[in-house]
This record gives C-alpha cells, sequence and structure tokens, in this order.
C-alpha cells in the first residue's frame, strides 16, 4: 500500500496518496461530499490507469503529436502509448503512476517530489520535481515547481474527476471565462486552430446545464479552453444547487473534459463510474503547443532554471 496524507480544516478535508501525487479525497466538511472520484485501494487507481482519476500529469499534459517535439534544434522521440501521439507523459510510465516521495506532511500541507531521470519516456533532462497541496481556508492549492539540468518541457497538471455529489454531471452547471476554444482532430490532438465559443455548444461565457450544450454534440466535451497568459484568474466555475466549486489558476489555458469514456468498476463509496459521472478541469498549456511554435505560450523549462504554477479549488457550500 501506498502511503496516503490527510491534511484537514475547519472547511476542507483532503486525501492524497504517494502514488502518483494523486488526490483521492476532497470533503467538504459540512456536507460531507467528496467531490472527486477515486478508489478506496492503490489496485484502483493501477488497474483503471487510462483514466488518470486524481493524479498529477507529467512531464506533459495532454496530447504530444505523433509524440515527437524539436527543441534548440533537436528532434526527441517520445513513447508512443495513444494511437500515434503521447498522451499524459506515457500512459502507465507518467508521472501518474510513480512512487513519490514525501518531503513534508503537516495538518494543512503535503509535499512530494520525483526524480525523472534523462531520457525517461524519451524526454531530455534529469528533472526534479515538486508538488503541493495546501490548504487555505475553503480553498486547496495544489502547485508545483521543477528544475532540469537541460533544457526540456514541463506542463503539469492535476487530473481529479469533480463531481458534487450526483451521480451525473448533466443537470449540473458550468461557466468557463474564455470566449476562445481549440477543435481537436479524429484523435483528440488539439489542432493549430483558435476558435470563437460564440454560436457552439462550447459556450459556456454563463452558466448552463453541462447536459443542455452536450445535447449538440457527438461525444461530450473534450477540448482546450484559450487564455494564454499567465496571470492569476477564475477559469472556470462549477455548481449545483448545494456546492460550488471555483477554478483559479496562473497556467495558460485549461483543457476541459466532460467524462465521455469514463469506465471504471468498484469506485469510491461501491460506485461504478460511467461516462458524464465527474469533470476534468485540466489547467496547463495548450496542448501540443511545442509543436506548433511560439504563437502559444510554450512549456520549456530551461537549463538551471525554475518553473512553478498554481491550480486553486475554492469550494463554496451554499448552504453555510
Amino acid at each position: 500500500m501506498y502511503m496516503k496524507h490527510i491534511i484537514e480544516n475547519e472547511f476542507l478535508k483532503v486525501e492524497v496518496s504517494e502514488l502518483g501525487a494523486t488526490l483521492t479525497r476532497f470533503i467538504d466538511k459540512k456536507s460531507g461530499t467528496d467531490i472527486v472520484l477515486g478508489f478506496d485501494d492503490d489496485e484502483g487507481y493501477i488497474r483503471n490507469n487510462l483514466s488518470n482519476i486524481g493524479a498529477t500529469i507529467g512531464r506533459n499534459a495532454n496530447r504530444i503529436g505523433n509524440a515527437r517535439f524539436t527543441l534548440n534544434g533537436k528532434l526527441y522521440q517520445l513513447s508512443v502509448n495513444n494511437n500515434m501521439n503521447q498522451l499524459h507523459g506515457g500512459g502507465v510510465n507518467g508521472f501518474a503512476y510513480k512512487m513519490w516521495k514525501c518531503e513534508k506532511a503537516d495538518k494543512n500541507e503535503v509535499t512530494l517530489s520525483y526524480f525523472s531521470k534523462d531520457g525517461e519516456e524519451g524526454f531530455p533532462g534529469n528533472l526534479n520535481v515538486t508538488v503541493s497541496y495546501k490548504l487555505c481556508d475553503d480553498s486547496l492549492i495544489y502547485s508545483f515547481e521543477g528544475e532540469s539540468d537541460q533544457d526540456t518541457i514541463l506542463n503539469i497538471t492535476n487530473h481529479s474527476y469533480f463531481s458534487l455529489g450526483n451521480c451525473s454531471v448533466l443537470n449540473d452547471e458550468l461557466c468557463i471565462h474564455s470566449n476562445r476554444y481549440s477543435p481537436t482532430d479524429e484523435y483528440a490532438l488539439t489542432l493549430d486552430e483558435v476558435k470563437e465559443v460564440a454560436g457552439t455548444p462550447y459556450d459556456f461565457r454563463e452558466f448552463r446545464k453541462i447536459g443542455d450544450n452536450l445535447k449538440d454534440l457527438k461525444e461530450g466535451i473534450d477540448n482546450n479552453y484559450v487564455w494564454e497568459y499567465a496571470g492569476d484568474k477564475l477559469m472556470a466555475e462549477y455548481r449545483n444547487d448545494k456546492l460550488q466549486l471555483n477554478v483559479y489558476s496562473d497556467l495558460p489555458d485549461m483543457h476541459v473534459y466532460t467524462a465521455n469514456h469514463l469506465r471504471a468498476e468498484g469506485g469510491k463509496y461501491g460506485l461504478d463510474y460511467e461516462p458524464y459521472m465527474a469533470v476534468c478541469l485540466e489547467c496547463q498549456y495548450y496542448p501540443n503547443g511545442i509543436n506548433y511554435g511560439d504563437k502559444y505560450m510554450l512549456p520549456i523549462l530551461r537549463k538551471n532554471e525554475k518553473m512553478s504554477h498554481y491550480i486553486r479549488y475554492e469550494l463554496k457550500n451554499k448552504e453555510a
């Protein structure tokens, strides 16, 4: 069994596993609602590895086209695990399924570290990375920092599947504070194209029921929403009649996934997971941006420099 660490305060109780630096429980203490999907044991996470439920994703979140990129004039071939592409840093060999080392654990914060060797999954550089989960009033702050001995790319996110207590998110409401999104190809690879959300099912600029917008989509949402600046910003609000989750970050974009293909048996509380039971709000750099040139902010970590970013999950109980 991998060690799990619990942090809590007046508002929240959070559990984090050393397997994949994974967020395994995120509980609103007033209602007792656990707002993230997950499993009671390690085997559940390993058995359902393609879902990456709750895990820290790295070195690169999302897909890299043809599992290759060029940096400083050199072509790097990565491991392939999603059609011809690489997804989430290498599937069962990405950060989500590594053993992380606990560096700090107290009542309000847990910090984990991982050393990724030069060449792991094809990425250059010996990389030291830390991930921290910290409570601050009604917010959980997820942050990461990385440093490498070679130029490399680093695009980390948390891959929690959020559900506010119902068995479907279709009647829940979502607001995304962006007027642009990116289409994908038939393999879900984000294209080098940015479109306006106006007049499309991707328009959540005001609160809308998720299911209402999904009626006009074949499978659901699995798309990047575009901001392309690194300042602090409210990116998304997700709510039902009892709870509201607000997501802030200094990462440039957010990938939204309505769990279109989710299927997993033996989840927490005796649940089997099915499509549209949750929504992922994955703050990150533009997917495959490393192959699209400098028109997007690039997740390049320079030799002996540090990169750090954060995501803040603010959970409001409307009955409080």
